[in-house]
Parts: C-alpha cells; sequence; structure tokens
C-alpha cells in the first residue's frame, strides 16, 4: 500500500517543553503512557521556635506554671493573651527552650500559616505525605487527620501557635475555645497560644494567662540584658529609663539594643533617656536601621500599636478615634472616669457615637485587645491606657487629628474642674501635641499662625491654672513666666492673655507665701487692666479677688471684707448671682465674718453657696467639696464636732480623688476631721 499523501510532512518547530504527540491519518487505536503529573511541592513552613537572645526577666511564676501544667498534662489549651510587645512570645520561646531541653518535641506555628504548619506537623511526627496532600484542602478533614497523629505521637510534644491575633484563622466557624479547629487539647502534648485577644469568652474553657509590663528590678534587668552589660549596677540611670519606657518589654528590647549599638552616642542609659524627651518616636527611629526581618512590624514600638489598631478597626472601626481620643485625655497612665465620656457630646465627627452601645462596643474592642483596661478608680468606672501606648499613639498625630484635640478640649470644659489630676495631663497632652504639630514653638503671630499660637497658649493658661490648684506652685511659677514673655513678643504686654500669664505668675507666688511680691505684682496688674480694659472686665476683678486674698492672709479682716463684697456684688451685676466668681467673694467673705468671730452666720451662708454649686456644679466638684470643707471649720467653731467631722469627711472623700491624698488641702482636710473626731474644742 501507498504511503498517504503528505505522510512524512508532519514536522515541528521551535523549543517544546514535555511530550509532544503529533498524528495524521491514524489508523487503528493509540495508546500514550504518560508519567503522572509531579506532586506539588509540600508548604514551606518553619516549625522551629525563635531562640532567645536575652534571659527571661520577671516571669519565673508563669514560667514555673506553664512547665508545671505542661509536665502534668492539661485537659485544656493554655492561652496567653495581652497587649503587643508585652513579651508573650518572648514566656511561650523560653517554654520552648524547656521542653526542647527535657526531650519534647516543639512546634512552633506562625500567624498566616496555621493550616499548612499543622499538616506539616502530622507528617513531622510519621504522617503520609501523599495523605497530607490528599486532605489539605479539605479543612475539616486534614484537621481530623492532624490531630489524629499528635494525640498519638510516640514522645510528647510542645505546639505553640504563635501570635494568633484573628482567632478565627484557628477555626472561621467556631470559637477557637469549642476545640473543633486547629486549637485543641491532646493527650500527646500541650498547647499553647499566644494572642493579644483578651476576651476569656474565645478561649473557655481554655486557661487565660494575661502578660502585663515588668515591674520594678524585672524591668531594670531586662534592660541591662539587652545593652549587653547584664548588670543593673553598671548601667548608669537604667531604673530611671526602664521607667519612662512602663516596663514594656518591646521598648526595653529596642533600648537596650541602641543602648549597645551606639556605645559612643548614648554611653550610659541616662544619655538616652535625656534623648526620649523629645517624645517616644525617637525609639524606633534609632532601632529600625538593625530591626530586620519579616516581622518588623511586630518589632517596632509604632508598628505593634499600629498592627493593634488595624485589627480593632477591622471589628470596630470607631475604636480607634476613641482611643486616639483616650490618648489625649490619658496623661501619665492616669484614669479617665467614664462619666467623662458622654455619648451625648460625642456624636459629632470625628467620633460619631449616637448610642450608648457603639460606646460600649468600642471601648469592649480596646480592651480585648489589651489597648485600654476597665478599672474602679475612686468607687467609679473608669478607663486606663498604658502611658507608652498612649504617648506612642500621640506622636503619630497629624494636622488630620485637630478636629480630635477640638473634642477633648470640649469634653474637659464640660466637666471643668472635676478632675484636675486628668484634666492637667489631658491639657499638657494637647499642648504637647499642638507644639508637635507647630515644632517651631510660639512664633510671632502672622495671618496663617495666628489661631494655632492662641490655641497654644490658651493650652498653657489652663495647664498653668491647674498646676496653681494641684500645689505645683514652682512648676507653675516656671510655666506662667514663659507663657508671659510668649503672650508678650505675639500680642504686647496689655493684651488678656499676657496678662493672665502674669496674673498665674503671681498666683503661683501667693501660693509660695512669697506675699509681698504678690502684692506688688496684682497691683500692677490692677492698674494695667483696669486703663486697658476697664473696672468690669474679667481680669480686673481678678487682680481685685487676690488682693483680698491677701488681706486675708494679713488677717485684715476690715479690708478683706470690703474688697470681697464689692467683688462679689460686681459679678452678681455683670453675671448673675450664680456665677462661680461671684460665688467664691460670697465664700471669702463668710469667711472673713468667721475668723471675726461669727461662724454661726458664716455657717449660713457658706451653705447658701453649698446650695448654688451643688445645683448648678454637682456634689462631686471640687468647688462643692471646699463649701464642705468651710461648712465643717464653722461647724467647729460653732462647738459642734460632730457635725464638723461630717463636713470634713464628705470634703475629703471628694478631694482625695480630685487633688490626690498628698495635695495640701486634702492633708489640711484630714488634720481638720482627726480634730473634730477627738472632740477638740474651737481655740477662743
Amino acid at each position: 500500500m501507498a504511503p498517504p499523501p503528505d505522510a512524512h510532512d508532519n514536522t515541528s518547530s521551535g523549543a517544546v517543553h514535555g511530550q509532544l504527540l503529533q498524528v495524521r491519518d491514524i489508523h487503528g487505536g493509540v495508546t500514550l503512557h504518560a508519567p503522572p503529573a509531579a506532586p506539588p511541592p509540600p508548604a514551606d513552613v518553619s516549625l522551629d521556635p525563635p531562640r532567645l537572645a536575652t534571659a527571661v526577666r520577671g516571669r519565673e511564676e508563669l514560667l514555673e506554671a506553664l512547665s508545671g501544667a505542661m509536665e502534668a498534662g492539661a485537659p485544656v489549651p493554655y492561652v496567653l493573651t495581652g497587649p503587643g510587645g508585652f513579651g508573650k512570645t518572648t514566656v511561650a520561646a523560653a517554654l520552648a527552650e524547656r521542653a526542647r531541653r527535657d526531650g519534647w518535641t516543639v512546634f512552633w506555628v506562625r500567624p498566616g500559616s496555621v493550616a499548612s504548619s499543622m499538616v506539616e506537623a502530622a507528617v513531622e511526627l510519621g504522617g503520609s505525605r501523599q495523605e497530607a496532600e490528599q486532605v489539605k484542602g479539605t479543612r475539616h478533614q486534614a484537621a481530623r487527620w492532624v490531630w489524629r497523629h499528635l494525640d498519638a505521637a510516640p514522645r510528647p510534644w510542645l505546639l505553640v501557635i504563635d501570635n494568633a491575633d484573628r482567632p478565627e484563622e484557628l477555626d472561621p466557624e467556631n470559637r477557637p475555645g469549642d476545640q473543633l479547629g486547629w486549637m485543641r487539647a491532646s493527650p500527646g502534648g500541650f498547647v499553647l497560644v499566644t494572642s493579644r485577644v483578651d476576651d476569656t469568652a474565645q478561649w473557655a474553657p481554655a486557661r487565660v494567662h494575661r502578660i502585663g509590663e515588668l515591674e520594678g528590678p524585672a524591668a531594670a534587668e531586662a534592660l541591662a540584658d539587652h545593652a549587653g552589660t547584664g548588670v543593673v549596677a553598671e548601667l548608669a540611670g537604667a531604673e530611671e529609663l526602664a521607667g519612662r519606657l512602663g516596663g514594656v518589654p518591646l521598648a526595653l528590647s529596642l533600648a537596650g539594643r541602641i543602648l549597645a549599638t551606639h556605645r559612643v552616642l548614648f554611653p550610659d542609659a541616662h544619655a538616652l533617656l535625656d534623648r526620649l524627651g523629645g517624645g517616644i518616636g525617637a525609639l524606633d527611629a534609632l532601632a529600625a536601621p538593625f530591626v530586620t526581618g519579616g516581622d518588623v512590624e511586630r518589632r517596632l514600638l509604632s508598628g505593634v500599636w499600629e498592627l493593634s489598631l488595624r485589627l480593632v478597626e477591622e471589628r470596630e472601626p470607631g475604636a480607634v478615634p476613641l482611643l486616639r481620643l483616650l490618648s489625649v485625655l490619658s496623661g501619665d497612665g492616669r484614669e479617665i472616669p467614664l462619666r467623662r465620656l458622654p455619648v451625648s457630646r460625642m456624636g459629632g465627627d470625628p467620633l460619631g457615637f449616637t448610642e450608648e452601645a457603639e460606646l460600649a462596643r468600642a471601648v469592649n474592642s480596646l480592651v480585648v485587645q489589651g489597648l485600654v483596661t476597665v478599672v474602679t478608680a475612686n468607687g467609679e468606672t473608669a478607663l486606663r491606657i498604658h502611658p507608652l501606648v498612649s504617648e506612642t499613639v500621640r506622636a503619630g498625630f497629624t494636622t488630620a487629628d485637630l478636629p480630635l484635640l477640638e473634642e477633648a478640649e470640649e469634653l474637659l470644659t464640660w466637666q471643668q474642674d472635676h478632675d484636675p489630676l486628668v484634666e492637667v495631663g489631658a491639657h499638657i497632652n494637647i499642648l504637647g501635641v499642638r507644639t508637635q504639630l507647630r515644632p517651631d514653638g510660639l512664633p510671632t503671630i502672622d495671618a496663617n499662625a495666628g489661631s494655632l499660637v492662641r490655641s497654644l497658649m490658651e493650652n498653657s493658661g489652663r495647664i498653668n491654672r491647674q498646676l496653681i490648684h494641684l500645689g505645683f506652685t514652682e512648676w507653675a511659677h516656671e510655666q506662667a513666666t514663659q507663657l508671659w514673655g510668649a503672650a508678650e513678643e505675639s500680642y504686647g504686654p496689655a493684651h488678656p492673655l499676657t496678662l493672665r500669664a502674669r496674673h498665674h505668675r503671681a498666683e503661683a507666688r501667693l501660693n509660695q507665701g512669697l506675699v509681698d511680691e504678690a502684692e506688688a505684682e496684682y497691683l500692677a496688674l490692677l492698674e494695667l487692666n483696669e486703663t486697658h480694659h476697664g473696672p468690669d472686665h474679667e481680669n480686673t476683678l481678678d487682680s481685685r479677688f487676690q488682693l483680698a486674698l491677701i488681706a486675708i492672709r494679713r488677717e485684715d479682716w476690715d479690708t478683706a471684707s470690703e474688697e470681697f463684697r464689692a467683688v462679689r456684688d460686681r459679678w452678681r451685676h455683670l453675671s448673675g448671682p450664680e456665677d462661680p466668681r461671684a460665688l467664691a467673694a460670697w465664700e471669702n467673705l463668710a469667711y472673713a465674718a468667721m475668723r471675726r468671730g461669727d461662724p454661726v452666720s458664716a455657717g449660713r451662708e457658706f451653705h447658701e453657696v453649698r446650695t448654688i454649686r451643688a445645683r448648678t456644679m454637682g456634689e462631686r466638684h471640687p468647688l462643692t467639696a471646699q463649701a464642705d470643707y468651710y461648712l465643717g471649720r464653722a461647724a467647729f467653731e460653732s462647738g459642734d464636732p460632730e457635725a464638723a467631722r461630717g463636713w470634713f469627711e464628705a470634703c475629703l472623700k471628694v478631694r482625695e480623688q480630685a487633688l490626690g491624698r498628698d495635695h495640701p488641702d486634702t492633708e489640711r482636710t484630714r488634720e481638720w476631721r482627726d480634730r473634730a473626731a477627738r472632740g477638740e474644742q474651737p481655740d477662743r
């Protein structure tokens, strides 16, 4: 038979990869024997735990508890929770070292690769690679297959699932605590999970341990370890720097590495502490060059908090501006009473809370991430944000956050003077952020800078006022002197802001007992205010009020009474009988009457002042408590120590909360309470 036409015209050109089958005019069957497709490569996961660079400080009891549970065969998984950067991974790594030393197999599972890592762990325990490939695409079947091998392992193992900050990665359908996914108790070993999610409802019945900051010597020792000295005594300023960093392990680690790397720039911890005086952001800036690897974000302070904020925002977007607000309101870790965050005043931008439930969800999401703690302070619910978290969040503010600063100022004004310790810290934070956004400080006023300069100066004035009330007179005098100079340069010597700064400076001097110096300053201020602003300007009347106080100091009761009566009447005429300044003058007028020997009529006057303050300011306001103090004094002078004791007790309760236990006014109230309790009689 002749060959088919063109039978040999069957060519191929170009590169050929794999098999090439070319046919034409086939007569009969064709059988092709091709080799099976190559299996895909196994998942490239690392199950090796991180290695510790230094000793673990301050976690000895926790490690012993974990080791004991591991050895005993825990019936439930264990979970370490806490904010990012607080050392959860370090504790888990230390436990992994102990387990490996004792002959246990250690598996370390990282976020983003939980499923593939768990399958790989089962393969390492003897599971078939072929079976692993067959089941890995079916989540439930894969989990059963993996746990069957883990349960039957020939020797004990430790499984650490690190940074499980998205619990749904452990089980997208159920709570991780239901133990239907990748987190389960097992007779074959011990399961430890680390997570920022501090929500016992998510993890139950797992045993949860919350990890906090390092305290006292442990923080300083950790800093010295990372600095390479290993001995606190060999690192000058270690305790102070550790305190400045709030005992946060990540911050201590970064600071230690900076000290170890830049010995010329920072020969001791004092030098780095000085650099951080300009803001905590310097820590990341100095540490960034030597922080490398795929998890850089988790190894820098700012990145840790930003990751937390992103995790929060995924579930509750309103929580992010709330945390920024709290970072402004909270100074030095001081608790913020929840009553200072009314939904009725937080409905607009940038917060946008319209219901209590919305605020509650936002607070809870911050609590779950460890960014905020709910505490009971002075008998009421309050929120606390760690000082380092607060400072780091504020360091990231931009001009887009200016509306948030205005919101904070409005909230502070709403319950002004109710919580002086909270308020002074908040005003200092606001001033710091505004200065941060305008780092050239207080420039000479121009068309663009005017509103900002005024805001900065007004913040400074509020701070001065609170510092004086809190008894920080030296600090207040220094700040007022600086503000006076800046205001005079920007606005001139007769501007109300300039004169207010001079007023605060003189008031600080008066509270320091420098009566003659304060009197000379107030006489000069009175003349300037009357000349430039008139007899009824608030600064003019305030100067007259302070001069009347000086008359009280000198026990010149006639002059004091005359001046306080005049000031009271002017404020009543200008603003009404319930004006707070009119009430202050009235109270001092009654005090002068009491000191002149008429405590009964003085008591009636004090009571009227108190009634108005309680109605207009509230029972817990420090000025209401001040009226309680004077009512106690009047009762004591009238020979009624039991009534006096009651008034002093009421005053003391408020002053301890508002001013602190060591404030001079608090101590004075306590002394009078004790005198009344002893049944002492007034001096005649």
